[in-house]
């Protein structure tokens, strides 16, 4: 899977701290009930924005290449 570097899709920061770890979002569509596969909460340090990521976002801290394929 690719990795990409964490940016964040308001202010484009790549700071950002862990709001919860295992969250599961449960809530109701017209009428049916959902819960989520359990997501990671990052929020932005610069702007707040929260992010969720399921368990298969891999960040990285390196800046993209230039090689990507």
């Amino acid at each position: 899977m690719e990795q990409k570097a964490l940016a964040c899709p308001v202010c484009q920061s790549n700071k950002a701290e862990i709001a919860g770890e295992d969250v599961k979002i449960s809530g109701q569509f017209q009428d049916k009930a959902f819960l989520t596969t359990p997501l990671t909460v990052l929020r932005c340090t610069r702007c707040g924005y929260y992010m969720f990521f399921d368990k298969m976002a891999q960040f990285t801290t390196k800046e993209p290449s230039s090689d990507e394929s």
